[in-house]
């Protein structure tokens, strides 16, 4: 069958505006001593122009405006159709999230309130992480539409679809997700993700599958988490294993319970064909279609995109803050002041000297409590002088684990793809299950005992 041709304006339209696209996510730049990519350098930039101090503020005025607004779309008698849009499928779980989220920044910032959320550990940590998640969303959500609408992300997704269909049923473009995440943040994946899926590009099964695999922790994160622990001269291999045990863990996670329950059907109703999750081969024309696609995507792309892509990201960003603010103050109470975190390790310690890893029994509760938060398992075990090998299996472990309520998994509840809290938590510890003895396994074989 013969393929259409393009004019120059829409070769033109496609290939600038997906090279802005790709500099600005993927293509490294030295300013000020940092290197970094550009979406990055730009997200620290607004940070320190801001300052923390007023990005706090910012984040409890975020909590309180959601709260106001989903407030006025669930007891207004009279419809607001652009709110609606935003706020009319909450439930009142999300509703009373919303509100203890606005309550809880304002004892933060004001300083008043029980001791335990004053305590920086525990309030100022988690304002903090709203404030960088609010700004990466804004920022990442912002130029995605480079990536997304004028074809870089056909050309690329054709390319990876052999691949990704035929290991993690899921289509090739999901590779653009993990990769946004890994520059970014994993809110920043959920975030592609769940615009994805409500453009019927993904079906429930595969936005679920794509975002609960591939919304990994940033590079950024896993230079911080590698220091915290005293392994920073491991971060290279500490990235490489983690992706690595991510990549595996997505081939095995899709396979089971409960992501392999989720329907073959796409947001707006329509039932997924078998011919449109049948894996494709390479053959000799794959790149010729790859840009046939691209250049069509192109073509029917109105550049109001970005604008809307700009809003939509502002919107899902202030809903993100105020999950991030309730659920990470109440996980780190939950991780500083219970015992919770002891009893959980205690039946873990035994496996792990089982694997040969030396100071088992210290270790051993920075295993389940990632779903708290990301660097909570690197912090219990800071200063405690653990062997080098036990370090490196902590920060592999945690940023494999995918699932932790200060951030991803906050935007994944917060998402329209149909997610429970109950489906993370069983993700969580499944995927735990599969990552103890592989990463215990690849810490020996990396670092050695």
């Amino acid at each position: 069958m013969e393929q259409k041709s393009y004019g120059s304006n829409v070769v033109l339209k496609s290939v600038i505006f997906s090279l802005i696209g790709v500099f600005a996510f993927f293509i490294n730049m030295t300013w000020r001593g940092r290197t970094t990519v550009p979406m990055v350098h730009i997200m620290e930039l607004i940070k320190e122009i801001l300052t923390r101090e007023n990005v706090n503020r910012i984040v409890l005025l975020s909590t309180i405006i959601v709260t106001i607004m989903a407030t006025y779309v669930r007891f207004s008698p009279s419809e607001n159709r652009f709110l609606s849009k935003y706020y009319k499928k909450e439930g009142l779980i999300t509703y009373l999230m919303y509100i203890v989220a606005a309550i809880f920044a304002v004892m933060v910032i004001f300083g008043v309130g029980p001791a335990q959320i004053l305590d920086p550990v525990v309030g100022n940590s988690s304002i903090n992480v709203a404030g960088d998640v609010l700004v990466a969303i804004i920022v990442a959500g912002s130029l995605v539409a480079f990536l997304l609408e004028f074809g870089f992300f056909e050309f690329l997704g054709k390319l990876m679809e052999p691949i990704m269909r035929r290991v993690y049923k899921v289509p090739g473009k999901a590779s653009v997700d993990a990769l946004a995440s890994f520059v970014a943040s994993a809110a920043v994946g959920v975030m592609i993700t769940n615009n994805l899926y409500k453009s019927n590009v993904y079906t429930e099964k595969e936005a679920c599958s794509i975002t609960t695999n591939f919304s990994v922790c940033s590079l950024g994160a896993f230079a911080f988490l590698s220091a915290t622990v005293g392994v920073e001269h491991l971060y290279q291999k500490v990235v490489l294993s983690s992706m690595l045990l991510a990549f595996i863990l997505a081939a095995i996670m899709v396979r089971v319970y409960p992501l392999s329950k989720k329907r073959d059907v796409y947001y707006d109703g329509r039932l997924q064909s078998e011919e449109e999750r049948k894996p494709v081969n390479y053959h000799k024309g794959i790149i010729k279609e790859a840009v046939h696609e691209a250049l069509s995507k192109a073509e029917g792309t109105p550049m109001s995109i970005i604008k809307d892509s700009a809003v939509s990201s502002v919107m899902f960003g202030l809903k993100v803050v105020s999950y991030v603010v309730s659920l990470s103050i109440i996980s780190l109470l939950i991780a500083n002041y219970t015992p919770i975190v002891q009893w959980i390790g205690k039946p873990i310690a035994p496996i792990l000297s089982l694997f040969g890893l030396p100071d088992a029994q210290i270790i051993a509760p920075s295993t389940l409590v990632g779903i708290f938060g990301l660097a909570i398992p690197n912090v219990i075990i800071k200063g405690l002088g653990v062997a080098e090998i036990s370090a490196f299996f902590v920060v592999v472990l945690s940023t494999s684990q995918v699932i932790f309520f200060t951030e991803s998994a906050n935007a994944m509840l917060e998402s329209d793809m149909p997610l429970t809290f109950w489906d993370l938590v069983i993700i969580f510890f499944v995927r735990t299950a599969f990552l103890i003895p592989l990463t215990a396994v690849l810490a020996r074989i990396v670092v050695g005992v």
